[in-house]
């Protein structure tokens, strides 16, 4: 059995100490997918909808690229709905809970925040240094 938590956003909150704060951002970045939302967003003009975000992270994970013919490239709609629900069940709003991006349920619209951009400047403590080519 799963213990409850008092509340999800203890979890996600950024505290009021230093330490604090390192712990959420780490624990944000810890994510494969949510470091996938906040560096697709900072990749396109800052906002994205949902379901362009599990595509987008759907390809991602299989390893293979869009073609001229889908954007979907070679995944089942299967994979991107498992993504796509998983993003807006849990990762989303955990990201949004942190204040790292600002979530519209309505228009299923994602946008990254200034929180979110300063999140992605200590990716390196989880991914490690970018290689040069």
């Amino acid at each position: 059995m799963i213990p409850l938590l008092s509340s999800p956003d203890s979890l996600t909150a950024f505290g009021e100490t230093r330490a604090d704060a390192v712990d959420t951002a780490m624990d944000l970045l810890a994510d494969r997918r949510r470091r996938a939302v906040l560096e697709y967003l900072e990749q396109t003009d800052g906002s994205a909808p949902l379901t362009e975000l599990a595509v987008e992270i759907a390809n991602q994970e299989a390893g293979v690229e869009p073609n001229a013919i889908s954007d979907h490239g070679e995944i089942s709609s299967r994979e991107r709905r498992s993504v796509q629900i998983s993003l807006h069940h849990t990762h989303i709003p955990k990201l949004a809970a942190a204040d790292a991006v600002d979530y519209d349920s309505d228009a299923k619209l994602v946008t990254l925040t200034e929180r979110g951009q300063s999140l992605l400047s200590r990716r390196d403590a989880v991914d490690g240094p970018a290689q040069k080519a």
